[in-house]
């Protein structure tokens, strides 16, 4: 936007008169020197010209030019019309013999505000002074009145669209950065800087500097909090609430309240000159933060690396264009406002579910910081997935939107195990702790039941004096305690969930076959048939039925998150959590989905969920595997029409486990081919 050089005073008439000095150019042949003691204390300088021509009027003055009509043509006096155009306050007073004017029969200048005939009287002069004076003040006035008119005309579009984009962004530093960037815009201001209010419970203010941009140096950013006081410029806007439109920071009248320190200035190099300060008020007419805009140049590629290109280049802020910034304040001041609230209110929910997900785990403490790091492994993978040239997902990329749906779904995706018994999340062993010492009980009591029909046999013959047949039951008590003994070592042995020695499955099917008569004569089981199906486990530790309650959580969870009534961009959360122990081949749960029922973001989430399952700190039930075992396996999953082989291949060559803080220096590298 091209920037008219404007004035620091109000537009009107009166205004002008009061604030322009006044000077009057006559021709060197018409002396009013008899006047000039009268026209002096009026506040009038003079200025002699020899040519119409050679007339320079100065755009900071009112300039009244004194015409000989007799000796001047039409022509030369419509020059001036050229000469001072529209921005230099300036009329003209003809001065001619009676009858003159007559010979006249072109259009006369527009400039023309009086005539003055010869001989010149004091009184009729002064009057046309005085008029031309005014007219010179109209002129300008209406000038800039018009040209403040055309600034907001050609701004009003500009602002409907910054405002329809404020509105629409919802990200504070990019917000920040847009109303800086959109009034630099609107200003062709060099530089900018924005504060926000901060207040302290107790009502104390406080400005945050938060953005600063300058298209001339490239000055180092650093937050820092200021006083909010009348000392300061900002400060001062702040406190007060009053726009500051100031042409020269470093000439500020004695007596103001505030001031400009130029230290910062000295230290880059800059000159700070113009500058346009208002305040940001929201919809309760609370301010929130002051935006701040250095030097107004004509043109926006006007650098200004050093001080002098300053002094050149720099102009004052216009009126108009400060009414428009005022608007454009007010309107992000909204913005930010709600920008703000939107980032509360996801903080907060972030903090909800950060709560839940750790008491979550809290319930089970062998698997904390899983669904943490699944999350990261699933982002990270969603990231390097978006890079890839190459492949069946060249095309597929993740907006910020949807990266924050894919984490949300990451940390939320066990919170199904609320539902299932504690129990059964933490066991670590094939039976329970309180059924293996119902166990280890019972074998006491059949040690104890031995004992004890042995020691009775033993008594009988004892008494009856047969020596030999005492001894031989008492071998036979030694051996069958200790195959008692043995028993229970199995058992204690196949309770842990690891691959079976040979023979020891069939030893505990023997095993449970056999029973034992208690102190009441009734036969009883060495094992329950339920305890037998526990111990008897092939792989892992849970039963069928313990199995499908774990697996339940995937359904606990989409039952509790689909209730949850989230935006439209985060609704496919649910979904996602879901699928994520879904397979390729239908062979997952709990929908048994297969590749093409199955959303990406799940398929990317259940490769990750393997790996940190295989890969998380010893658990009471398995071994951490190290990576190269736990690629391997992955590689398996995808020959088992599990897993998408492209999805592991972006997982392995992009080095993804490596967000993972145990793998961060790690780096997996294909075993040689066997020969």
């Amino acid at each position: 936007m091209n920037q008219e050089p404007p004035s620091d005073s109000s537009s009107s008439m009166e205004s002008i008169e009061i604030e322009f000095p006044k000077l009057l150019h006559h021709p060197f042949d018409l002396s009013l020197d008899e006047w000039k003691d009268s026209l002096a204390e009026g506040g009038i300088s003079l200025k002699e010209f020899t040519s119409i021509k050679k007339i320079r009027p100065d755009s900071k003055s009112l300039n009244i030019i004194i015409v000989d009509g007799d000796s001047s043509d039409e022509d030369e006096i419509r020059a001036l019309d050229e000469v001072c155009g529209r921005e230099i306050p300036a009329a003209v007073v003809l001065v001619e013999s009676p009858g003159n004017g007559a010979k006249r029969d072109g259009e006369p200048s527009s400039l023309l505000a009086g005539l003055v005939p010869k001989p010149i009287a004091i009184e009729p002069f002064q009057i046309s002074i005085r008029a031309a004076f005014r007219q010179a003040a109209y002129r300008l006035a209406a000038h800039r009145e018009e040209n403040h008119r055309v600034i907001i005309s050609r701004n009003l579009d500009n602002l409907t669209q910054i405002g329809i984009a404020l509105s629409a962004e919802q990200n504070n530093h990019r917000l920040l950065d847009m109303i800086l960037t959109r009034s630099r815009e609107l200003t062709n201001a060099d530089a900018g800087s924005l504060y926000l209010v901060e207040e302290t419970p107790e009502g104390e203010r406080s400005l945050r500097f938060k953005h600063t941009q300058n298209d001339s140096k490239t000055i180092p950013f650093k937050e820092f909090v200021m006083p909010a006081t009348k000392a300061s410029i900002s400060g001062y806007v702040a406190v007060t609430g009053e726009s500051l439109n100031i042409a020269d920071v470093y000439q500020i009248p004695k007596g103001v309240e505030y001031g400009f320190n130029q230290s910062f200035d000295q230290s880059v190099g800059y000159r700070s000159m113009s500058m346009l300060v208002v305040p940001m008020t929201d919809h309760k007419n609370h301010i929130t933060g002051v935006l701040q805009l250095i030097n107004a140049k004509r043109s926006p590629e006007i650098l200004l690396p050093e001080p002098a290109a300053a002094e050149e280049h720099v102009i004052p802020f216009d009126e108009a264009i400060q009414q428009i910034i005022g608007s454009l304040a007010s309107q992000a001041a909204v913005a930010l406002e709600n920008a703000m609230l939107l980032e509360s209110i996801e903080q907060t929910f972030e903090g909800l579910v950060k709560a839940s997900v750790h008491a979550i785990e809290q319930r089970d403490p062998t698997t904390s910081g899983h669904s943490e790091r699944v999350t990261e492994l699933t982002c990270e993978l969603a990231k390097a997935v978006s890079k890839t040239k190459t492949g069946r997902y060249t095309d597929v990329g993740y907006t910020e939107e949807q990266m924050k749906e894919l984490r949300y779904a990451g940390l939320l995706h066990d919170f199904g195990k609320i539902g299932v018994r504690e129990s059964v999340l933490v066991k670590a062993n094939k039976l329970y702790p309180l059924e293996l010492e119902v166990v280890k009980n019972r074998f006491a009591i059949i040690k104890r039941c031995i004992l004890n029909e042995y020691q009775e046999k033993m008594l009988h013959y004892a008494l009856k004096g047969e020596k030999e047949q005492v001894k031989k039951l008492e071998t036979e008590l030694e051996l069958r305690l200790e195959e008692s003994d043995k028993m229970i070592d199995l058992v204690l042995r196949s309770d842990v969930p690891t691959m079976m020695p040979g023979g020891e499955f069939e030893e505990l099917l023997r095993l449970g076959e056999m029973t034992y008569t208690d102190f009441d004569g009734e036969q009883k089981p060495y094992l329950t048939p339920y305890e037998l199906n526990c111990l008897t486990l092939q792989k892992g530790n849970l039963t069928d039925s313990e199995f499908a309650e774990i697996q339940s959580h995937v359904s606990h969870s989409y039952n509790f998150l689909v209730q949850i009534p989230w935006t439209r961009e985060l609704r496919g959360i649910p979904e996602i959590a879901h699928g994520h122990h879904e397979k390729l081949n239908g062979e997952g749960y709990p929908r048994k989905l297969h590749e093409e029922e199955i959303v990406l973001q799940a398929k990317m989430m259940c490769v990750c969920d393997i790996f940190d399952a295989l890969t998380a700190s010893d658990r009471p039930y398995k071994k951490a595997a190290p990576l190269e075992r736990a690629i391997q396996i992955l590689k398996f999953e995808v020959k088992d029409n599990h897993l998408c082989p492209e999805l592991v291949d972006i997982f392995i060559k992009d080095k993804v486990y490596q967000v993972v803080e145990a793998f961060a220096d790690q780096e997996y590298e294909e075993p040689e081919p066997k020969s």
